[in-house]
């Protein structure tokens, strides 16, 4: 490459200081990819425990393929909901959409915050998506889990 050659570079059309919110489309469908990620192992599994089961008639080595398809589901839970977020800021969902998870005060995530985020988020699974109410008249649509947690979904 020589010193003559220039570059154009589109200008940033909004600053490092302001966050952008995404829709909740976007974090919606990024949360449904989560979610088939997380529950494909244990799907195929089950189906393999079942076959194993009831075709060739061998209950304990069902039982063996239903566990490792507990097992793997847990994992994938620690893997994309925990792991990712503190290595990366994204889980596999976020990461295919483009979005990510920050910290409000702007500090890298670790894991205790996102440890509290994803037990405050299964909570408001749990009780019927009450923690998640909140997010339809927010401005900057957090959830109770990203309130409790400190942290916020912005664009990438």
């Amino acid at each position: 490459m020589s010193s003559d050659e220039t570059f154009i570079v589109m200008p940033n059309t909004h600053s490092s200081d302001e966050a952008v919110t995404p829709s909740l489309n976007a974090r919606c469908s990024a949360f449904l990819l989560d979610y088939i990620l997380t529950l494909f192992p244990l799907s195929v599994t089950l189906l393999l425990a079942f076959f194993v089961k009831r075709k060739l008639m061998e209950p304990e080595v069902g039982g063996f393929f239903q566990y490792v398809g507990y097992a793997l589901t847990i994992a994938m839970i620690y893997f994309n909901w925990v792991y990712s977020y503190v290595r990366f800021g994204q889980s596999f969902g976020k990461r295919f959409i483009g979005l990510r998870v920050v910290r409000i005060d702007g500090q890298p995530l670790d894991y205790q915050t996102v440890s509290v985020r994803l037990l405050v988020f299964l909570l408001s699974m749990l009780f019927a998506g009450l923690g998640f109410i909140g997010m339809l008249w927010n401005d900057k649509q957090r959830g109770l889990h990203d309130k409790i947690a400190k942290t916020q979904v912005v664009k990438e």
